[in-house]
């Protein structure tokens, strides 16, 4: 999707945090949109965001992010695989026709990924959770010194919201379905094979995500990449998870530098046999990235709350504790929440981005 390029003096007298508002939408939406002002960090911006996770959530409208394209979606693949080990007719059926001995293997050989999103509200509570993510990426830019690199951090209610290809854009949405279709092989140890084409939708249990996408160039040979968008939603019933969203995701992207370069360097000092096993690698190397985001991200929020004193911390009650997912992408997130409480965000930060090794073995 083609960028929507600025007009000549078009930027004139915005300042850098107005254009990430306005992003990438027009200088309309700007005049008459409700984000003109950076959060004030009230009783009354924090009330409402703390309202957002108590708010039940919508089923409508669902409007088209993005028509489908081929997309190797970890969470739609997962979803497939298990939705087809639960189908013992369907298995046995391919068993027979396969000629099954001992063992089948199923490879999804292409999915094809539609999204489509619930707007977030453009009540009051859109509007503090917008400018409160303007407001913590600003905070984690300014703790590491580093240029923002976000182009946009809008809140779509239109189809097909444009994507700059100049910078990372940031969508918050209430809500991400996936739309998917793929097919699958079924292959015995004989070798017969069979194609079997699958379609569906879900609800994306991932609130925010920066995945890792690797494809295979040549025998090999791996490319690694990270999407130019990230796609952020508020239905949470957890106020910890509403506000770490944004400054995860953010340091997803700061911290996945050093980890794909780390990714890259095994790859050609020992190059994986296949697609699988190259996933396997970089899945290693992405739960200790895990680990380091959850512990930065802790640091973060404390600091946030300490900068706004009691409003912010008043939300979490005396413990502002970062809940851990029980599941293997995770596994090393306690760890990480400790090993960057010892060394504090700086040192931990600047440690991961120097050599996520020297981070594993401190960790591990």
């Amino acid at each position: 999707m083609e960028p929507i390029k600025p007009a000549n003096g078009q930027h004139r007298g915005l300042t850098r945090r107005k254009l990430m508002v306005m992003g990438i939408m027009g200088l309309t939406t700007w005049a008459v949109g409700p984000f003109s002002r950076a959060f004030a960090g009230t009783d009354d911006d924090f009330a409402q965001i703390a309202q957002i996770a108590s708010l039940p959530s919508r089923k409508g409208p669902l409007l088209v992010f993005r028509d489908y394209m081929t997309d190797p979606d970890v969470e739609i693949e997962r979803h497939i695989r298990q939705q087809l080990i639960g189908r013992k007719d369907l298995l046995a059926r391919i068993k027979k026709k396969v000629a099954f001995e001992k063992r089948i293997r199923l490879n999804i050989e292409e999915i094809q990924v539609c999204l489509r999103f619930i707007p977030q509200s453009r009540n009051g509570f859109g509007m503090a959770y917008q400018s409160y993510c303007l407001d913590i990426t600003d905070l984690i830019f300014s703790m590491n010194g580093m240029d923002n690199f976000y182009c946009a951090i809008t809140s779509p209610d239109k189809n097909y919201p444009p994507i700059s290809q100049d910078g990372i854009s940031a969508f918050l949405v209430h809500r991400l379905a996936k739309d998917f279709r793929a097919t699958v092989a079924f292959t015995a140890e004989s070798g017969n094979s069979i194609k079997y084409r699958v379609s569906g939708a879900i609800y994306s249990n991932h609130l925010g995500a920066v995945d890792l996408e690797i494809e295979a160039v040549a025998p090999g040979q791996f490319e690694l990449a990270r999407k130019p968008f990230t796609i952020w939603q508020n239905d949470t019933d957890n106020l910890y998870t509403l506000m770490a969203i944004p400054a995860e995701e953010t340091l997803h992207y700061l911290l996945g530098r050093a980890t794909d370069r780390e990714i890259l360097s095994h790859f050609q000092n020992r190059p994986p046999e296949s697609l699988a096993a190259a996933r396997n690698i970089a899945e290693e190397w992405m739960a200790l990235e895990e680990s380091a985001v959850g512990g930065l991200v802790d640091r973060v929020l404390r600091r946030y709350c300490g900068k706004h004193q009691s409003k912010g911390s008043d939300l979490f009650g005396t413990n502002l504790q970062a809940p851990v997912p029980e599941l293997n992408q995770y596994r090393y997130r306690k760890q990480g929440l400790q090993l960057v409480a010892d060394l504090g965000f700086q040192h931990a930060m600047d440690l991961y981005m120097d050599s996520p090794s020297r981070f594993r073995e401190r960790l591990l």
